[in-house]
C-alpha cells in the first residue's frame, strides 16, 4: 500500500468540547466512573458488547456511539436526548481536515504529474478492497481515510480537465470508507461517508457511484432492521440498471432480496435471488476490478438466499443452503466467510441446536475480531446472549466465556 502525502486525515470527531465533554460531565456529576457508567449502559440495553474502554474513547472523542446507545446514555446520565443527537450530529457532520503540507505542494506540480497521482489514486484503491476482503476493515480503513485526504488536497487546486477524474475518485473512495465504518459498526461515520460518495457522484455525473452509493445506503438500512426504506433504496439504486455493469446488477438484486425477506416477502425474494445468478461473477481476486459488485459469486448469493431463509423463518432450510454455499466461496473473501459462519449459527440457533451454533458463532467471532468487523461480532453478541439458557452445554459456555475474556482483554 502506498503512503499518503501530507498529515494524517482526521476522520471523524476531534473536538470533544461538546460530544464527549457533555458525557464525561454528566458521568462526573453521578460520581461514576467510565466502568459504572459502561455497566449501566449494559444493564439498560440489555446488550454485552460494551465496556469502560469504549466510553473512554466516546469521551477522547476518537469514536461515537452508534444511535442505538443515545437514548440508553441519556436515561442513565439525565441527559435531554435531543440535546444529545444534535451535539452528536455537529461532531459526525464534520469533514477531514485536509492536508495544508499536501495543499501547498500541489500548485507546483504539472497536470501530467497531478494525472499520475490520480492513476496511482485509482491503483491503490484495488489493493486496498483487496486488503479488505483478505483482513477486513482494521487494515483497510486508515489507506482508504489517507488517500482522501490525498484527493481532498487535489480537488482544492485547479485542475482543469482532470477535475471530473479527480472527483469520481473521491466518490469511489468514500463510499469504500462507508463500508469500512459499517463493517466497524460506526453506522454515523458509515452515513456521513455514502453522503458524501453521493455528493461527489453527482457532481461528477457518474451514473454508476449514484447507484452503488444508494446500494450502501441500503446497507445501512437494514443494519437498522429497516425493510421497507432498505427495499426502496435498492430499487432506487437499480432504476437505471441497463446502464449497470453485471455484477452491480446481481448484487444490487441480493439487496433488495433481503429487504424483501426482511419484510415476510418469500417470492420477492426467492425471485431477486434466481435473477442476481444471471449477473453473479466468479471473481476470486477479491480487487474489484471487475467493477463495484464482484463480490457478488453464485457462492455469495445462496448464502445470502440461506441468511433469507433465516429471517422467514426457515432455518432448516438455511443450514442446507449454507453447507452447500460455503464450500464454493472464494478464500480471498475472508471476512464474507465469518459472515456466512455467524449466519450459519444463527440458524442453528433458530432451528434450537445450540451446541452447533456456538461452535460455528465461535469460529467466526475469532475471524471476526482479527479482521476488526464489529459488525459480526456484534451478531455473535447477540446468538451469545441467545443462548445464555444453555450455557450448561460446553459449547455454548465455551462461547460465553470466551466473550467474556475478551471483553476484559479490551478492559
Amino acid at each position: 500500500m502506498g503512503h499518503n502525502v501530507g498529515q494524517r486525515h482526521t476522520e471523524g470527531p476531534t473536538d470533544v468540547s461538546s460530544f464527549g465533554v457533555k458525557i464525561s460531565a454528566a458521568r462526573r456529576r453521578r460520581g461514576w466512573s467510565q466502568a459504572r457508567l459502561a455497566s449501566a449502559l449494559i444493564e439498560e440495553s440489555g446488550r454485552t458488547t460494551l465496556d469502560r474502554h469504549y466510553v473512554s474513547r466516546w469521551e477522547r472523542g476518537d469514536r461515537t456511539p452508534g444511535n442505538y446507545w443515545l437514548p440508553y446514555l441519556a436515561q442513565v446520565l439525565r441527559l435531554d436526548l435531543a440535546e444529545l443527537e444534535q451535539a452528536k450530529a455537529q461532531v459526525v457532520e464534520e469533514p477531514g481536515q485536509t492536508s495544508t503540507l499536501l495543499v501547498d505542494k500541489l500548485p507546483d506540480y504539472s497536470i501530467d504529474q497531478i494525472e499520475e497521482i490520480s492513476e496511482h489514486l485509482s491503483e491503490q484503491w484495488h489493493w486496498l478492497v483487496r486488503t479488505d476482503n483478505l483482513l477486513g476493515p482494521r487494515f483497510a480503513l486508515n489507506g482508504v481515510v489517507n488517500q482522501i485526504n490525498t484527493i481532498e488536497a487535489l480537488l482544492a487546486t485547479d485542475l482543469r480537465s482532470l477535475r471530473n477524474r479527480v472527483v469520481r475518485l473521491g466518490s469511489q473512495y468514500a463510499e469504500s470508507a462507508a463500508w469500512l465504518y459499517e463493517d466497524s459498526s460506526e453506522l454515523s461515520r458509515a452515513r456521513y461517508w455514502t453522503s458524501r460518495s453521493l455528493e461527489w457522484a453527482y457532481e461528477a455525473d457518474d451514473l454508476k457511484m449514484q447507484s452503488w452509493t444508494l446500494f450502501r445506503r441500503s446497507q445501512l438500512a437494514s443494519q437498522v432492521n429497516d425493510a421497507v426504506q432498505a427495499i426502496s433504496l435498492a430499487q432506487t439504486a437499480r432504476r437505471a440498471e441497463v446502464r449497470l455493469p453485471s455484477p452491480m446488477r446481481a448484487a444490487i438484486r441480493v439487496q433488495e432480496a433481503r429487504g424483501h425477506a426482511a419484510y415476510g416477502d418469500e417470492r420477492a425474494a426467492q425471485r431477486l435471488l434466481e435473477e442476481a445468478h444471471a449477473w453473479a461473477t466468479d471473481d476470486t481476486a477479491g480487487d474489484a476490478r471487475g467493477g463495484h459488485g464482484s463480490f457478488c459469486t453464485e457462492s455469495y448469493i445462496e448464502i445470502n438466499r440461506a441468511a433469507s431463509m433465516v429471517s422467514l423463518g426457515q432455518p432448516k432450510r438455511a443450514i442446507s443452503v449454507y453447507d452447500q454455499a460455503l464450500p464454493g466461496l472464494p478464500a480471498v473473501y475472508q471476512r464474507d466467510r465469518a459472515a456466512a459462519l455467524s449466519g450459519m449459527a444463527a440458524a442453528y440457533a433458530a432451528a434450537d441446536q445450540p451446541a452447533e451454533a456456538a461452535s460455528l458463532a465461535t469460529q467466526s467471532l475469532r475471524a471476526a475480531q482479527a479482521a476488526g468487523s464489529a459488525r459480526i461480532t456484534d451478531e455473535i453478541h447477540r446468538l451469545a446472549i441467545s443462548l445464555r439458557s444453555h450455557k450448561k452445554n460446553q459449547s455454548v459456555r465455551s462461547l460465553l466465556e470466551e466473550l467474556a475474556d475478551r471483553r476484559l482483554a479490551r478492559a
